[in-house]
This record gives structure tokens, sequence and C-alpha cells, in this order.
């Protein structure tokens, strides 16, 4: 009797004997041998791709990070940099008696240090701030204006404000109304600059110290028109 080959053939001769016809012992024997040889294999190709998903998750996790709170210098860029929307007028302005905070009335934002900010607005007052916050702490800033009075402002900046304010004497006559251009730089904690530094010299320094990754941002605030 030949030896059942397929699933089908095994299938009819169990059909044979729920019928209840003659079956050759020896064949029924080796109908069983191919049954426990099927299971196997079933078995074995349900290992075989359990242990393929495993292998796919196992590759996929080392790049979810293991601390979300944790940010490293690759993924600084992902670090949003927000400016208040006011901020508040210091006393010394020569408004002691009343609290007056000024609005932001114009921005920039970079997601890397060593690139520059170049923007125009209009003065509204002689009282003009100007606020840097930086992701990276300790970062250099650069401002560099159009203002006889205060021409360029270096020092660090972190995530707090970093405030600078202009006054009657500082901005000028010609500062209100008029329109004005400022160059801000940001450059890493440890670039060769400080105090002293030469604002004429910034642009070689930053090519020698190179952009790293850092989001920055700058805004204007300023009174009402």
């Amino acid at each position: 009797m030949t030896m059942p080959q397929t699933e089908e053939e095994l299938v009819a001769l169990l059909r044979e004997r729920a019928e209840g016809a003659p079956a050759d012992p020896a064949r029924a024997d080796r109908a069983a041998a191919l049954g426990r040889r099927m299971l196997r294999r079933r078995r074995t190709v349900r290992a075989l791709v359990a242990t393929g998903a495993v292998a796919a998750v196992a590759a996929v996790l080392p790049a979810v990070p293991g601390d979300p709170g944790r940010v490293g210098p690759a993924d600084a860029t992902l670090v949003s940099v927000r400016l208040p929307d006011q901020v508040p007028l210091p006393g010394r302005a020569g408004h002691l008696f009343r609290e007056e905070r000024l609005p932001l009335v114009a921005s920039r934002q970079r997601d890397r240090m060593g690139v520059p900010v170049r923007f125009r607005f209009t003065a509204l007052s002689t009282d003009t701030i100007y606020n840097v916050r930086c992701s990276v702490p300790d970062s250099w800033m650069v401002v560099k204006t159009d203002s006889p009075g205060r021409a360029t402002s270096i020092g660090r900046c972190g995530p707090r404000d970093q405030l600078g304010q202009f006054d009657a004497r500082s901005a000028g006559r010609s500062w209100s109304g008029r329109a004005h251009e400022w160059e801000v730089w940001v450059l890493p904690p440890d670039a060769r600059i400080d105090a002293t530094t030469d604002p004429d010299d910034i642009d070689e320094i930053a090519a020698r110290t190179g952009t790293r990754p850092g989001a920055w941002a700058v805004g204007v605030y300023d009174r009402h028109g």
C-alpha cells in the first residue's frame, strides 16, 4: 500500500476510517507518522515567525531613547525656545510709579549656534528692549545694533531672559519712529570670545568655531505705536 504523501491523502485515509471502510494497518501507521511530521513542521514555522518578530522588535528598540528627559548635543535642535509675549519695563526707565510691560514687536529664531540673525524693525519709543534666550546654557551672545550709544553688547545667555534696554540717552534722538537693522549671533559656550572681543571679529570667530546644534531666539519689545 502506498504511503500518503500529502495532507489530502491523509484526510482521505482518516475519512475512510471514520466511515468504517477497511484500512491497511501499515498504511494507518504511516499516516499517523505523517501527521506527526506535519505537526512538527507547523510548530517549527510558528517558532521561526515568532523569532523573526522578536528580532525585528529588538532591532527597533535601540532607536528609542531610554530617557526622554535627557537631551544630547545631537538633539539640541529639538529643544524649542519661546520668548515671552511681554517683558516688564525696568524702573530706571523713569516709570517708578506704575508697572508697565512692553509687548513683543519683532522676533527671529535659529536652530543652530554660529548662524547669525539679521533683521529689521521699527522702533516705537526710546524704551526699546531686546531679549535673547538660548537652549544651551552659558552660550555667548553678540548683539550688534545701529545705535551710536549702544553699538554692541556681548554676554552670556541661557534658557532664561537675557534683557538689554535702551533709554533716551543710549537710543539717541533719531531712534524712535525709524527702521533699524540688527545683527545677532549666538556662539557655543567654549567659543574664543569675551567681553573685550572686537565685534568686527565675530564673523571670523564664528567661522573657526563652526555651527552646532542649539536653538535660540531674539526678540524686540517696545511700546505700542
